[in-house]
């Protein structure tokens, strides 16, 4: 293949997906602890007591991009001692 029909063949593929190097997420974490609690705008997602650290992260961030369609949604993970 000539480098112009691999140039013009990336060109398609690109346009076909416009979206596909967007950003979807932005992740914060405060510094302490183990996190507990996720603020994804106006929600407050809390850590269950028998979930572990990496399970929570995983559903928080889940449960921020199904919640908004505004992309890069936002997120804040906090330690306990954030919430004192």
């Amino acid at each position: 293949m000539s480098a112009a029909l691999e140039r013009r063949t990336a060109k398609l593929e690109q346009a076909a997906h416009p979206d596909a190097d967007q950003v979807d997420i932005i992740v914060r974490r405060i510094v302490g602890s183990e996190v507990v609690r996720a603020v994804i705008g106006d929600t407050v997602v809390d850590r269950r007591t028998d979930e572990a650290e990496n399970t929570f992260m995983a559903r928080s961030k889940a449960e921020a991009l199904a919640g908004t369609d505004r992309r890069p949604c936002r997120m804040i993970f906090q330690p306990q001692e954030a919430l004192q």
